[in-house]
């Protein structure tokens, strides 16, 4: 203790002051780094609580699948007698990083993807004998941190060619549209390679361009998909 001025001067007191700032202004600097942080957005830091094989980091993926597809139900008409199997490739782009962790307790966490996609549809039952067709769409990927089952839901929308055979009741003319909408998982078997699984339905009409020569008679079609892709 000295004394200054007149005043007495405790150094231990003032040493024990600067002490409890300094640890005041580590805990103000820790809760606001942690705000910052505690964003929608998850950095590469945040991913390391996932296992490696999430392989989130890749902005391709291209797959390959196929499956089966029924229309409605076999009621003898033609147009309602469809089955039909697919060949598909697809291209997806990545375009955001995991995020909404902090919504609906983490449920709807995830990321979003853009897919473009040709088909060779092979009607094995049917008026026509084959469907050709390109579809473009978004698709939504439910992630869970360690998980490498990876839900997710899609659609998309596209135009679509056929051998029609209106006759026979049949697509009206061989240029239509089409729409789908799916839902299922992909396994993550590593960090590049999965599988996918999952329901599609897809429709197929020409929006009445063949009317009035020829009806527009739809092909309503929902049946299992299943797919292999790579990730890079």
């Amino acid at each position: 203790m000295e004394k200054m001025n007149g005043t007495r001067v405790s150094w231990t007191g003032v040493a024990r002051s600067l002490k409890m700032r300094a640890c005041l202004l580590a805990l103000i600097a820790g809760t606001a780094t942690r705000a910052v942080a505690g964003t929608d957005m998850l950095t590469k830091e945040d991913m390391k609580g996932m296992t490696p094989q999430m392989a989130t980091d890749h902005d391709w993926t291209v797959e390959l699948g196929s499956g089966v597809t029924w229309s409605n139900i076999r009621s003898g008409q033609p147009n309602q007698a469809y089955t039909i199997v697919p060949a598909n490739l697809t291209l997806s782009l990545k375009l955001d990083e995991v995020g909404l962790d902090h919504y609906l307790n983490g449920w709807v966490r995830g990321y979003s993807e853009f897919f473009f996609r040709g088909d060779y549809e092979q009607i094995v039952h049917g008026p026509e004998n084959h469907l050709e067709d390109f579809l473009v769409g978004p698709r939504y990927n439910f992630v869970q941190p360690g998980w490498k089952l990876i839900p997710y839901a899609e659609a998309g929308v596209g135009v679509a060619f056929a051998d029609s055979n209106p006759a026979q009741g049949g697509l009206g003319q061989d240029f239509n549209f089409t729409f789908t909408v799916g839902f299922g998982a992909k396994y993550l078997i590593d960090e590049n390679w999965f599988v996918r699984g999952g329901i599609e339905y897809q429709h197929v009409s020409n929006a009445g361009l063949s009317e009035p020569e020829f009806a527009n008679h739809p092909i309503d079609a929902l049946g299992p998909k299943l797919s292999v892709g790579y990730s890079f």
